[in-house]
């Protein structure tokens, strides 16, 4: 499917930028396989975006577009690997945060975020990745800690997240 007559026979980046995995395109079905047809992806995640935006308390006007489908599907497939884990980097506004909601809510994951007040300092910090251990691997919940740079109010933020990712301390 990838060959197609306008190509000239030729696979290059366009054609391969149409190749997308992912186990969320048929609803009900749950096998990790090709995804052929991006438009049809693209249909499926604005269901889902669609049914975000029913439930969630902010919604998101966004117009889906096969480098963000890309991008969605990407980070739906570090989700559902064991421990998967990924740092997005980019230019403020392009999209990171509402890639990351989508494939979590595509993934059936809960988003969790930290409120940064001018009081916040390192013993509310604590606390909340406290709460966030315990949701994430004491209750055993598929969960989405998002985490952007204007929250690192401290260095230690950050090096407590290297800890927890490199050896779960």
């Amino acid at each position: 499917h990838l060959l197609v007559e306008e190509d000239g026979g030729v696979v290059g980046i366009p054609q391969a930028r149409r190749l997308l995995f992912g186990d969320f395109a048929v609803e009900g079905k749950s096998n990790y396989e090709e995804m052929p047809d991006p438009h049809k992806v693209i249909e499926r995640c604005n269901e889902m975006l669609e049914e975000y935006n029913n439930m969630s308390k902010k919604p998101m006007q966004l117009v889906l577009f096969l480098f963000m489908i890309e991008h969605i599907t990407r980070i739906c497939r570090v989700l559902r690997t064991p421990g998967g884990h990924a740092l997005l980097v980019g230019i403020g506004g392009s999209g990171r945060q509402s890639c990351t909601r989508l494939a979590s809510h595509i993934m059936d994951f809960t988003v969790v975020e930290i409120e940064i007040s001018k009081a916040y300092g390192k013993n509310e910090w604590r606390e909340d990745v406290k709460r966030l251990l315990s949701t994430a691997g004491g209750d055993g919940k598929p969960t989405t800690f998002l985490f952007t740079d204007s929250q690192i109010k401290l260095e230690s933020f950050v090096e407590d997240i290297n800890n927890l990712l490199n050896t779960a301390e």
